[in-house]
C-alpha cells in the first residue's frame, strides 16, 4: 500500500507541476521522498489559500486544521480526517488535480512517517509555518479586495508575502541537503542559510514579474504602492489602466526585475556552496534559478510586459537546452558564474 501511496504522490507531482517535477525527479532516495512530499504538502496549503471563492475566515480555519496535522511529530489520524472533512464538498468532484490531491491527503500525508527525522522535522516546521503566513495574507487580500484591488504598501511587505511562499521553502531545502550530503560540513550550512531564503525568493519574485498581467485580471499586484508612486503613479492598479504612461510603468517593473536579479544572484553562490559532487544537488537547484533569469532576460527593461499578448516566457525548447547545458557543466563553477553574469543586465 505504501508503494502504491509513493506512485501516486509521484503522479500527482507531474498533474500539479511539471516545472518542479523536472528536478525534484533529478533527486534519488530520501531527500527525493522528502522534498517532494514537502511539495505536495505546501501545494495542499496553497490550493486552500488560493482559491477564489472560500472566505479569508474559512481559508484560515483550513490552513489551520491542516496545520494541525504536523504540530506533532506523530501524524494524528483524527486531525487529517477533520482538515478533510472541512474541504468544500465539490472538490470531491472537480476535475483539478490539486483539488484531487487535498481531498486524497490520507495518500500522501501518512508518507511523512517514512522519513527519517532529519528530514520530516524540517518538513513540519515550514508546514505550519508556510500555513501561518499564508492565513495572514488571505485575511490582508480579502479586506483589500474589499475597496477593490488587493495591493501591497511596502518593498517589506512584498518581502514578508514571498519569504512565506517561498523562501522558507528555501530553509527547508538547506536542512534536507545538509542531512543528504556529509560533504555540506557545518561551515557551508552556515554559508548557505545566508542565503538559502534568497534563492526562495529570486523564484517567487520572478513568478510575480511575469504573472503581473494575469494577477491584474483577479485585481490582485503584488508591486507594492511605494515604487508605483515613485513613477508618479497614486497607487497600484493605476499600472493597468488604458492610458497609463508606457515608460513609467515599464520603470516600475524594472525595480522588481533589479530585485529579482539581485536575488538570482545570491542563489548562485547558494548553488556555489554545494560542493561539485552532488550532481543532483547542483542541478536540482540549477534548473529552475536558470529558468528563472532566462525568464528575466527576456522580460529586460519591463516594456515588453505590458505590450506583449501573452505572458512572456522561455519556450519548452528553452528549457530542454538549460537541462542539457547544466548537465554537462554543473561541476564547473566558471561557467555556472559567467552563464548568469552574461544573462545579466549591465
Amino acid at each position: 500500500m505504501k508503494n502504491e501511496n509513493y506512485r501516486y504522490a509521484e503522479e500527482m507531482l507531474l498533474k500539479v507541476s511539471r516545472t518542479f517535477a523536472l528536478n525534484i525527479n533529478v533527486l534519488r532516495g530520501q531527500l527525493h521522498k522528502g522534498i517532494l512530499l514537502a511539495y505536495l504538502y505546501l501545494r495542499i496549503a496553497d490550493t486552500v489559500e488560493d482559491d477564489p471563492i472560500l472566505h479569508a475566515n474559512e481559508k484560515e480555519r483550513l490552513l489551520k486544521l491542516f496545520s494541525a496535522i504536523f504540530e506533532q511529530p506523530k501524524i494524528s489520524t483524527e486531525r487529517l480526517m477533520a482538515f478533510l472533512n472541512a474541504l468544500p464538498s465539490y472538490w470531491s468532484t472537480s476535475e483539478d488535480p490539486n483539488h484531487h490531491l487535498c481531498v486524497h491527503a490520507t495518500r500522501v500525508v501518512p508518507l511523512l512517517s517514512d522519513l527519517d527525522e532529519k528530514y520530516a522535522g524540517p518538513i513540519r516546521e515550514v508546514v505550519v509555518e508556510m500555513c501561518s503566513g499564508m492565513a495572514k495574507f488571505a485575511l490582508r487580500q480579502e479586506r483589500s479586495l474589499a475597496f477593490g484591488w488587493f495591493t501591497l504598501d511596502k518593498v517589506e511587505d512584498l518581502d514578508e508575502y514571498c519569504y512565506y511562499v517561498a523562501g522558507i521553502v528555501g530553509r527547508l531545502l538547506t536542512k534536507h541537503f545538509y542531512a543528504a550530503a556529509s560533504g555540506i560540513n557545518d561551515k557551508r550550512l552556515a554559508e548557505m542559510q545566508k542565503l538559502d531564503v534568497s534563492f526562495g525568493l529570486a523564484l517567487q519574485i520572478t513568478n510575480i514579474v511575469k504573472d503581473v498581467l494575469e494577477d491584474s485580471e483577479r485585481k490582485v499586484c503584488f508591486i507594492p504602492e511605494s515604487i508605483c508612486k515613485a513613477h508618479g503613479f497614486e497607487n497600484s492598479p493605476a499600472l493597468f489602466e488604458e492610458y497609463a504612461n508606457r515608460d513609467a510603468r515599464a520603470a516600475v517593473l524594472a525595480e522588481l526585475v533589479e530585485k529579482a536579479w539581485t536575488h538570482v544572484m545570491e542563489g548562485v553562490e547558494y548553488i556555489l556552496l554545494v560542493p561539485r559532487r552532488y550532481m543532483r544537488i547542483r542541478l536540482f537547484c540549477l534548473w529552475p534559478l536558470l529558468m528563472a533569469a532566462e525568464n528575466l532576460k527576456a522580460i529586460g527593461d519591463g516594456h515588453i510586459v505590458f505590450d506583449s499578448v501573452g505572458k512572456v516566457k522561455i519556450s519548452r525548447q528553452d528549457v530542454k537546452r538549460i537541462i542539457t547545458s547544466t548537465s554537462r557543466h554543473f561541476y564547473s563553477n566558471r561557467w555556472i558564474r559567467k552563464t548568469f553574469e552574461d544573462l545579466k543586465p549591465c
